[in-house]
């Protein structure tokens, strides 16, 4: 069982989860696979990453964890990101 800290940390991590992926499915449908189109694209993949850790780390100080507890985020690196 979890507090309501805890709860409502994962609600608000949720919450994030669920702007992100809206996020990035328009951005998806405004690339529409066009080359003019795909700068625009990564640059909003990579603020929906952005705008939902932010939102994590916030809802993590609030609940009391350490924000670096929970920086694990997008893979990084060169290899399994598609934006690098």
């Amino acid at each position: 069982m979890c507090s309501a800290l805890e709860q409502a940390f994962i609600v608000a991590v949720t919450t994030a989860e669920g702007v992100r992926q809206t996020s990035k499915a328009a951005a998806f449908v405004t690339y529409g696979f066009v080359a003019a189109n795909l700068a625009t694209y990564k640059a909003a993949l990579v603020a929906a990453d952005v705008a939902f850790m932010a939102s994590v780390n916030t809802a993590a100080t609030t609940a009391g964890i350490t924000p670096i507890a929970v920086e694990s985020g997008p893979i990084g690196g060169q290899w399994a990101s598609i934006v690098t």
